[in-house]
């Protein structure tokens, strides 16, 4: 039962308690990162992604509209979206928009990186969820194998074929819990992993989308979160790119429906290609993530836990390796930072904070 229980509060998995209630002022800010680089990697995203971007890309119809999330040209400070505003951002299921900032230094080449149906590669991904600053988190080891498939009704190669987006299947082969002397019941829980898969869809522009979780037969419900996180890295890392050649010094914005652990947010990433060659591409990926309704409907809170948020913060920076002429980024890596207030304004809020780290390699 100890082990049991040191799992449960360790890694922030659903099925717990996720949110601990604290006497606040009305005037408190939403809740705040370490400030400590060491304890807190994610830094604070500085010009915002979404103005840095409409500067850089600005033209005399996009001059006209209001910038991301707010009538004064800026997202939501309180990281909510009113109602409606979101839609105008991304609406829910269409594609990702990609804003291109600049196509970087020469000499250039075009970016592309979606599988062809029946490829199939093997790797492993590390995937820890903290919930608790006071603690660390757990950090959990997958076996994993992504296979692209043949799309549904799809001919044997034609042009339809081509254009058409590729489902992915993403099977957990493996899990074990990546640090020595883990009680051997917490062992066992976090093996149910195995026989877990994601699914999705890449664009022939190398978009992501539908990204859905399910777990395997065996696997112990609390361990959603975790996989949810996992999803979310491979989203990350799943980018769409420009249509244009792009070098060293390019960056492009890309504005979603997407979300972490399954909440409807609007997310923006700043991606930058800090090098590139014939061998091999690496980006950069700032990501900021606004919520697009006023309420938090996270797997695993409480009944009795507030739904109302009054600020939201989600934030994240990452890398992603890329050889062209693979299937899939070859390795990637991100932290992130989901925090929000629940309550009511002026009244005792609950404060809900989930960090990730991840890393996945794929064809080592």
């Amino acid at each position: 039962m100890q082990a049991r229980l040191s799992f449960v509060v360790a890694s922030a998995i659903a099925g717990s308690l996720l949110v601990g209630c604290k006497k606040e002022t009305p005037a408190s800010t939403a809740p705040e990162p370490a400030k400590s680089a060491e304890s807190d990697p994610v830094k604070a995203l500085d010009p915002d992604l979404a103005q840095a971007v409409a500067q850089a890309s600005a033209t005399p119809k996009a001059g006209s509209r209001p910038g991301a999330g707010a009538q004064d040209g800026g997202p939501p400070p309180n990281g909510i979206f009113p109602p409606g505003a979101a839609d105008r951002e991304a609406k829910r299921g269409a594609p990702p928009k990609i804003t291109l900032g600049s196509e970087g230094a020469m000499p250039r080449q075009t970016l592309s990186l979606v599988p062809k149906p029946g490829t199939r590669v093997t790797g492993k991904a590390m995937v820890e969820l903290q919930h608790d600053p006071r603690q660390g988190g757990l950090p959990v080891e997958l076996g994993v194998v992504f296979e692209a498939q043949q799309p549904k009704g799809a001919g044997g190669g034609g042009a339809g074929a081509e254009a058409a987006a590729i489902p992915v299947v993403v099977r957990v082969t493996s899990a074990k819990v990546a640090i020595p002397g883990a009680p051997a019941e917490l062992e066992r829980e976090v093996a149910t992993l195995a026989g877990a898969r994601v699914s999705y869809q890449i664009a022939p522009n190398g978009a992501g989308s539908g990204y859905e979780t399910q777990l395997g037969g065996r696997g112990d419900a609390r361990l959603g979160d975790l996989l949810r996180s996992f999803a979310d890295s491979i989203a990350v890392a799943t980018i769409p790119f420009p249509d244009k050649p792009v070098g060293a010094g390019a960056y492009w914005m890309v504005a979603s429906r997407e979300g972490a652990f399954g909440l409807d947010l609007v997310s923006y990433r700043l991606v930058t290609v800090e090098q590139i060659s014939a061998e091999s591409v690496t980006l950069r990926v700032d990501t900021k993530r606004y919520s697009a309704v006023p309420t938090l409907e996270l797997a695993g809170l409480p009944a009795d836990a507030p739904r109302t948020l009054v600020e939201f913060q989600s934030a994240g920076e990452g890398k992603v390796e890329l050889v062209p002429g693979t299937a899939f980024a070859k390795r990637s890596e991100q932290s992130s930072l989901l925090a929000a207030g629940l309550g009511a304004p002026g009244q005792p809020r609950g404060m809900l904070e989930i960090r990730t780290r991840s890393r996945i390699s794929l064809g080592d």
